[in-house]
């Protein structure tokens, strides 16, 4: 069988850059901006009640440790963002469908939960396709939503919702996280996980997925600190409020369906053929909408999470 030089050469890029950090959704700098964004838009009072809850998550103070230059509800914040991506590497949890080996005060449960990150809503799927849809994202954006709201749960419970929330508000605000576009045989791609594309404009790795190229579009996954803060800084005076849809689109169904006709009109567009080309002027559409994707998911959340923690 004869294989595409592009696939080979990205074999040979994998164990190059072996040691990098696998994407999985927004990258690490597409929360942490999310969560800064939200910050900045979130009252006073919600922030308190923030910091209090996630002062009783198990991991507060790794997190804490890692953000030595903001207050420590932000610190947490800021940081609890990332923590349902990297307990993927984490060895105290399992995989889904395996055994538990071992349980942690203040956990629910120790598995790592990949199927809540993603909802596979068909794109351009035959009439014929049937049971495509996978994921979770949707079902658990909706539990979440009610166990931070219900206050007689313990704070430890709330607060590993709260964390899981703040990160599956940002997946849903990425348009591969909410389609898998299907084929004339029936066959999904994964969220643009099975799409490989040639990317000109990365600095190091050219050949990726497609899913890959759009998580890294916020920026490079160790943003932080004060490089982090002047980037929120940017995106919330270049996408005032009015000029993105978070006063709008408040039920989940309207993130879904936005992510659904964004991969229609901008994330497959111009992309025909095995492994194609990103041009210029789709990675400057796609960098637009991911900014415009990551200030929606921000003033979203902050909205979302002053009407659960100041409700009671």
């Amino acid at each position: 069988m004869r294989r595409h030089p592009l696939r080979l050469a990205a074999v040979f890029a994998f164990f190059l850059n072996a040691a990098s950090p696998p994407a999985h959704a927004w990258n690490a700098a597409g929360h942490r901006l999310t969560a800064a964004i939200a910050w900045h838009e979130l009252p006073n009072e919600a922030r308190t009640r923030i910091g209090e809850l996630l002062a009783a998550h198990p991991d507060h103070d790794r997190w804490l440790a890692r953000q030595k230059n903001a207050t420590p509800a932000y610190a947490a914040f800021l940081e609890a963002s990332t923590w349902a991506d990297e307990i993927r590497r984490d060895a105290r949890f399992h995989d889904d469908g395996e055994d538990p080996t071992r349980t942690l005060a203040g956990f629910p449960d120790m598995a790592r939960h990949t199927r809540w990150h993603y909802v596979d809503q068909p794109l351009f799927a035959a009439p014929i396709v049937r049971n495509i849809g996978d994921g979770e994202l949707h079902l658990q954006l909706a539990r979440l939503r009610r166990s931070i709201a219900d206050t007689t749960q313990p704070p430890a419970a709330r607060a590993y919702a709260l964390v899981w929330l703040i990160h599956l508000v940002g997946d849903a605000h990425q348009p591969l996280h909410t389609v898998s576009r299907i084929d004339e045989e029936g066959r999904g791609d994964d969220g643009g996980n099975r799409l490989w594309v040639d990317n000109p404009f990365h600095p190091r790795l050219r050949e990726m997925t497609l899913h890959a190229y759009w998580d890294d579009l916020p920026g490079p996954p160790w943003l932080r600190g004060e490089r982090l803060e002047r980037r929120a800084r940017r995106l919330l005076e270049s996408h005032p409020p009015g000029a993105t849809t978070a006063a709008t689109g408040a039920k989940l169904s309207d993130w879904l369906s936005e992510g659904r006709s964004l991969a229609q009109m901008v994330v497959y567009a111009d992309l025909d053929g095995d492994a194609p080309s990103i041009s210029a002027n789709y990675h400057e559409r796609a960098q637009r909408t991911a900014d415009e994707r990551v200030v929606t998911a921000g003033r979203r959340l902050a909205r979302l999470l002053t009407e659960l923690l100041l409700s009671w």
